[in-house]
């Protein structure tokens, strides 16, 4: 599959054992730790990032995922503005408790969707706005 320009996933660019930053769970976020697992997007690649729904153009990206309950399998598409298919890192491995992070290479403004899937089923998903800067 050709990837067109300003459009790219960098698969597995960090592992930590660190634990993921706590986050109060309202609204979307508790769909995000649906069945033990943890899915969201920062402004960084760093495990220390908080979650964000607005980053800037400038910045670096990236999608978070953590298995609480055991090692899993899984898959991350992220659907890029205008365009209608979504571009996915498969089979990235998630040793239970580990933070797995897979980069977002975008500088298209406008809404990106992140979906998590684990054996076929979505696990998370999660919106952002990239905008100038």
């Amino acid at each position: 599959m050709r990837v067109p320009a300003g459009m790219a996933l960098a698969a597995l660019v960090t592992v930590c054992l660190l634990p993921v930053p706590a986050v109060t769970a309202t609204g979307a976020e508790a769909g995000r730790r649906a069945a033990g697992y943890t899915t969201y997007v920062a402004c960084s690649a760093k495990t220390s990032a908080k979650p964000a729904t607005v980053c800037r153009a400038s910045q670096p990206k990236a999608a978070f995922f953590r298995s609480a309950r055991h090692d899993a399998v899984y898959k991350v598409c992220v659907r890029f503005p205008g365009r209608k298919k979504p571009l996915c890192a498969s089979a990235q491995p998630a040793d239970k408790g580990e933070t797995r992070v897979v980069s977002i290479t975008s500088d298209r403004v406008g809404t990106h969707r992140v979906r998590w899937y684990v054996a076929g089923r979505k696990v998370g998903s999660w919106s952002f706005r990239v905008v100038e800067g």
